[in-house]
């Protein structure tokens, strides 16, 4: 089987496994039916210890990608039978995949919240934005992740499309690793104080098309200092 792995780094040695593991099946390089590589083989590959590649393949067989056959090896499975919760999923995905889907799901729900927001919404997402100020003022990290997505959360539920806010609340976990690493980051956090602001002030004009824009601008600019993080 030519497939190939990048070696990992010391920190969540599994958890990077089966991210690599999980691109490999969703991108189709390993398909249903496939063989995955024998143990000695993975070892080798990832340059880690049989444990960690055991802990990896026991999460994706729970997630129902792969099959452990005794006496003969471990198999992908089909992914058109895999029922695995959409927010186990993202938990495994890269972080940059997960905000590309999100730039998608928030273009679109910040012009529905612009077109159909109500003043209960605005009143959500202002006293968010407050809370988010004042948890960055005292250095709450916590608190100051948890208003943020609040904040997100009042705009994907003033969208009033049932579905887009239920996709989004399953992303809201995964984001928060991303939120984790960016939190330290000042610079950022200052030009986001402006860009919530321009957000809010848009969708309470009901302008779907500064609404877009601004979202894009924060997505575009937290984007660029994940990347930079994850270099």
């Amino acid at each position: 089987m030519n497939i190939k792995f990048k070696s990992v780094q010391s920190q969540k040695l599994g958890d990077q496994i089966i991210q690599q593991l999980q691109e490999k099946i969703s991108l189709g390089e390993l398909q249903p039916g496939d063989k995955m590589p024998t143990e000695p083989e993975l070892m080798s590959m990832f340059g880690v210890g049989r444990s960690t590649i055991r802990e990896a393949v026991r999460v994706l067989v729970k997630a129902g990608l792969l099959e452990v056959r005794q006496g003969d090896g471990t198999y992908v499975l089909d992914k058109t039978i895999n029922s695995e919760p959409l927010e186990h999923r993202l938990r495994r995905a890269a972080i940059l995949e997960v905000y590309e889907v999100r730039r998608i799901l928030e273009l679109e729900i910040a012009k529905l919240a612009a077109l159909r927001r109500t003043e209960d919404d605005l009143i959500h997402m202002r006293e968010s934005l407050n809370k988010r100020r004042e948890a960055r003022r005292i250095d709450d990290n916590r608190a100051y992740v948890d208003s943020d997505l609040a904040f997100h959360l009042a705009v994907a539920a003033a969208s009033k499309n049932s579905v887009l806010a239920d996709l989004y609340f399953s992303f809201s976990n995964a984001l928060r690793d991303a939120l984790d690493k960016l939190i330290s980051d000042r610079e950022l956090y200052q030009n986001q104080i402006s860009i919530h602001e321009q957000l809010l002030d848009a969708i309470e004009r009901k302008d779907g098309q500064a609404a877009e824009y601004w979202t894009a601008e924060n997505l575009d600019r937290t984007t660029r200092s994940l990347e930079a993080l994850l270099r």
